[in-house]
Parts: structure tokens; sequence; C-alpha cells
């Protein structure tokens, strides 16, 4: 009777557990799988080409009372050619989709951090162009004391 049951288990396990048939050339993944295949932030810092595949977009909402008002956060992250660390981290306060936002902080604000210091942007803009289920694009600049941020271009995914 044991063998039985073993063999019964058997048998089943093998037909539950075959491989599906397809064609052999399948991509194993759709080619625009929306999520990051094309995530980057870049631009120009202070003459040099920053660039990074690290980038990250988040949108908060405020407490009930203002539940249909939001936030938005952009985060990246690059080692610099020197081997430092260094970030780019944009927050839109009030965020309503694509638009252009005037860096005037503290509603909107750009920040470059080298390794450990802080370069808190006094102008610039900050334009969303495109804002899908899957992710944001579009461009920006701005000034933070003697860094100048200049042709930056986004494409980052939300979660």
């Amino acid at each position: 009777m044991k063998n039985f049951l073993i063999a019964i288990l058997a048998i089943v396990c093998g037909l539950s557990c075959s491989k599906v048939k397809g064609p052999a050339n399948a991509p194993s993944y759709p080619v625009n799988n929306h999520l990051d295949s094309t995530v980057h932030i870049k631009a120009t810092v202070n003459g040099y080409q920053w660039q990074t595949l690290s980038a990250y977009g988040y949108t908060v909402k405020n407490s009930a009372n203002d539940s249909s008002v939001s936030n938005l956060m952009i985060n990246a992250y690059y080692t610099n050619a020197a081997g430092q660390p260094t970030s780019m981290t944009f927050n839109i306060t009030k965020y309503s989709g694509p638009n252009t936002y005037t860096i005037n902080p503290p509603n909107n604000t750009a920040t470059y951090y080298l390794g450990s210091v802080r370069h808190y942007a006094t102008h610039g803009v900050l334009t969303i162009d495109s804002d899908t289920a899957y992710a944001l694009r579009g461009s920006f600049y701005f000034t933070a004391d003697t860094i100048t941020v200049s042709n930056g271009e986004f494409d980052v995914a939300l979660p």
C-alpha cells in the first residue's frame, strides 16, 4: 500500500510540475515593463557630467484634513570620479502633476550633496513633462551656493 501511495504521488507531481511548452525565442519579460528600464537622472554640475541609474520618486499624501494634497520627492545618488558620494534631492510641496515648479525654499527645494556637505538651491526650475502610473519624466536646473546644475533631465520610477 505504501508503494502504491508513493507511485500515485510521483505521478501527480510529475503531471503538475511539468514545464509549459512555448517558443524557445520568446522574451522572458516584456520589452517595455514600465518599471525601471530607462530610470536615470543626468545633468551638468559645474561643467562636469553627472549621471546616475539610481533614482527614486516618492509621493506623500498630507494628513487626513488635506487628503487630496500630496508632495513629491525625488532622490538620486552618484559616486563621482574622485570617489566622493554625491546626490540630488528635489522636494515639491503641493504637487499637482505635470507643470513647471519654481525652486522657492521652503516650498519647493533642490539640494545637492557633495560628501556630507549640503548645498541648498536658491533658485532654479523643475519641470515635470510626464507623470504616468510608473514614472516621472522632466528636466531641471538650479544654482546652489557655488554649484551650478544645468541641462538636467530625469526619468524616475514611482513606487
